[in-house]
């Protein structure tokens, strides 16, 4: 079970509704809530019953302030998310970042125009881990902005973010999103109840992230390559990384391996996928085939290497120690291929 707040804003300057407002009369009160990564998940996981509390706010100091005061007054949600209308927006915005800045165009529905006026010493994030959120676009039709504006939505969010920081021994369970609409033209009230829901349960739920790892095949064999991070130092690895927002296989792959080698590579094909559980989140590696455009890079210079420092062509899996996470069950599949002369990886 989880307590959910969920705030809108009434319309303001000339327009005659605000689809941000509109939103919480169409939400239920309660809701169960299912897993938004079930298709990525090896295993199920039961619905989250959510109870859902509303609030219109005025587009005012009052209104920026009102969820700030009631979570000093010792009120507590599991989740926080605000929504707000942006007018100029295409597709919704997910804000992870409050200015600590207001510079507002228009008037707000007091009358009140401040212009390049500070309201804090800080600039807030979001309360929610992106890393492990916002890895996985899935269906969501949204993109990631750092900048929620400098009007009555960035001072909402900044009181409030401001609020679970100061009253962290009572809140430090609650996370706070904002979430930006685009105006009626350009965007549905189902489409913004979708989102919505779609964002509550991607913070609620264990996190999938997915994982793209680069296998090189030459001559035979397979290059593997060494960490030598905090984290994984001397574990052998296929190197690869999280997808960003939006990004498939493919372009996750040939990103990672051109940040982390300065390696210019293509994806051939998909070796299969892998998934893994731990405490906090759970990993679908995704295992891309690549060779390199052009001529191979001397795997000597390591000057431009951002987190290994040796890398190695083998034939069987156990010609290197220890491997990061799932890679070595990984190896070992490979090794079956590239031993297998009808293999097409070879």
């Amino acid at each position: 079970m989880a307590k959910v707040l969920v705030t809108g804003f009434e319309p303001f300057s000339s327009h005659l509704n605000n689809i941000s407002g509109d939103v919480l009369a169409i939400l239920d009160k309660q809701k169960m809530v299912c897993d938004p990564w079930k298709e990525f998940r090896d295993y199920q996981l039961d619905d989250i019953e959510v109870y859902f509390d509303t609030l219109l706010l005025s587009v005012d100091e009052i209104g920026s302030k009102t969820v700030a005061k009631k979570l000093s007054q010792g009120e507590e949600w599991d989740l926080i998310i605000h929504l707000g209308l942006c007018n100029n927006c295409e597709v919704p915005r997910i804000e992870l970042l409050a200015q600590n800045i207001l510079d507002m165009g228009i008037k707000d529905n007091s009358g009140r125009q401040l212009r390049g006026r500070k309201i804090g010493d800080l600039i807030y994030k979001s309360t929610i881990n992106p890393d492990l959120i916002l890895t996985n676009k899935g269906n969501v039709n949204a993109e990631i902005s750092f900048d929620a504006g400098q009007f009555v939505c960035n001072e909402t969010y900044y009181n409030t973010l401001s609020a679970i920081s100061q009253n962290n021994l009572e809140c430090e369970n609650t996370q706070c999103l904002f979430l930006h609409l685009p105006n009626y033209d350009k965007y549905s009230l189902d489409s913004a109840r979708y989102l919505l829901m779609e964002m509550i349960g991607r913070i609620l739920f264990k996190p999938v992230i997915s994982v793209a790892a680069g296998v090189i095949i030459g001559d035979g064999k397979m290059l593997v390559a060494r960490r030598n991070d905090n984290n994984y130092r001397g574990l052998w690895e296929f190197p690869g990384g999280k997808f960003e927002w939006g990004e498939t296989p493919s372009q996750a792959i040939e990103r990672e391996l051109k940040e982390e080698f300065s390696w210019n590579v293509q994806r051939i094909k998909s070796f299969g996928k892998w998934f893994h559980q731990t405490a906090d989140f759970d990993i679908e590696l995704n295992v891309e085939i690549c060779r390199f455009i052009g001529s191979s890079p001397d795997l000597e210079m390591r000057k431009s290497w951002t987190s290994h420092d040796e890398v190695k062509w083998i034939v069987k899996d156990d010609e290197v120690a220890q491997y990061v996470g799932l890679d070595r069950l990984v190896a070992k599949e490979l090794s079956k291929e590239l031993s297998n002369p009808s293999s097409g990886i070879s």
